[in-house]
């Protein structure tokens, strides 16, 4: 099996609405950087791909066709305190303040567009 060097064998694809809005997000909030971008239009995305250190999310807007799918995401983070406060500053809403858990000093949020992030940080 040969996977291509940018990608991981297992890749969460979430579909948003307003799509460069979200990239925005990620941008602003975990320091993603886009990969590819494929628009549809000047104003929707068909297919877009955004790296976090190793890891990728494929991502493409709402359409009529296909309804937006929230998801819920773990991430391990270097500074979950700054990231929690990048989230709440650009929309998001807070379902757990950073707080120690026996998995790791971790929190809670859903962004602007519906999905559920528990970054953690390391392991105890």
């Amino acid at each position: 099996m040969h996977i291509p060097p940018q990608y991981n064998r297992l890749m969460p694809y979430m579909i948003v609405p307003k799509a460069y809005e979200f990239i925005a997000f990620m941008k602003n909030v975990f320091g993603a950087e886009e990969q590819i971008i494929v628009p549809r239009s000047e104003a929707v995305i068909m297919h877009g791909e955004l790296r976090i250190g190793d890891a990728v999310i494929m991502l493409a807007d709402a359409t009529e066709n296909f309804a937006a799918r929230p998801a819920g995401i773990f991430i391990y983070m270097e500074d979950v305190d700054a990231l929690y406060k990048k989230a709440i500053a650009a929309g998001a809403v807070s379902s757990m303040e950073p707080q120690m858990q026996p998995y790791g000093y971790t929190c809670g949020f859903t962004d602007p567009f519906g999905n559920d992030w528990w970054p953690v940080q390391g392991a105890v």
